[in-house]
């Protein structure tokens, strides 16, 4: 796969959800940056070389009323760069209109994660579908992904929500769910369930596993990086959480012009990537298929 310049940048720590499930602490899902901040950020951005793929994520970054002031207009007038997102859908229809319009040939990919616990599947779908024709009408290269994260003791109802979203041509990607330090420990049954539902696929593009690629070449901190609502960055998602152990991981902050990228990659060291984007945009050197981990 050849290697797509991404950065990951966490606009901002509130979400509107409370999931049960989320990974996240809740004294970590706060906090609203302002525009001196988004600008000084957008700046860094367009100091990087050549074209990246900048996804923004949160929190959720449409409960922030600077995505749509400050964020979108800044790096769509200021770089050259691609613009992703990763939401839980909750937008209102006309927001997610007006964020087409911004984005335009800009957009790449909108990962829409599925939060049964917050919305139902039928009015999911519907606003799915009507996001669809906005795509079409503003963003037609652009790509959309269902994500779904395999909640303990709810598996079994994930084959319903597979075979209504596909049967209407959404492409949903499993994710199983993660614990501080890997994987949520399912039982044999469901274990059983998440092979069917996969089809016992590793593949990165298909399922989210959270697999290790310890000891594999990665250009994490060279052509990858992890950036929060501060400015705060970081080689990748675990070396963020683990930037205390490992002082390699840190790069610096963006917003106040002390940031640098490495010079190359580097083995991985860590023991789990929980986060697909660095395996789908080709920072990871997997191995051939058949010698995918097996983490399940």
């Amino acid at each position: 796969m050849s290697l797509q310049p991404t950065v990951e940048w966490q606009v901002n720590g509130h979400c509107n959800y409370d999931c049960t499930y989320c990974i996240q602490s809740r004294q970590y899902r706060t906090g609203l940056p302002e525009e001196e901040t988004i600008a000084s950020l957008v700046d860094g951005f367009a100091r990087l070389p050549g074209t990246w793929e900048i996804k923004m994520s949160g929190g959720e970054p449409f409960a922030y009323h600077g995505l749509m002031k400050w964020v979108l207009p800044g790096l769509v007038e200021r770089t050259p760069h691609h613009i992703s997102t990763l939401t839980n859908f909750s937008a209102p229809l006309s927001v997610l209109r007006r964020f087409c319009e911004l984005t335009g040939a800009r957009l790449r990919i909108t990962s829409a994660s599925l939060h049964l616990e917050h919305e139902t599947l039928g009015a999911f779908v519907d606003k799915a579908i009507a996001y669809r024709a906005l795509r079409a009408e503003h963003n037609p290269g652009s790509s959309f992904v269902v994500n779904s994260v395999l909640v303990p003791g709810k598996v079994q109802g994930q084959f319903a929500v597979k075979e209504t979203l596909e049967a209407l041509g959404f492409r949903v990607f499993p994710q199983l769910m993660k614990i501080k330090g890997g994987v949520f420990p399912y039982t044999a049954r469901e274990v059983r369930l998440i092979e069917q539902l996969t089809g016992g696929s590793h593949d990165p593009t298909k399922v989210n596993r959270a697999p290790s690629y310890q000891g594999l070449h990665c250009e994490a901190g060279a052509w990858y990086f992890v950036v929060d609502q501060r400015g705060e960055a970081f080689r990748c998602r675990t070396g963020k959480r683990l930037a205390n152990e490992d002082e390699d991981a840190y790069l610096g902050n963006l917003a106040q012009g002390t940031f640098a990228l490495r010079a190359e990659g580097a083995p991985c060291p860590y023991p789990i990537c929980p986060c697909t984007v660095p395996a789908n945009r080709g920072v990871v050197r997997l191995p051939p298929a058949s010698e995918a981990p097996d983490e399940l």
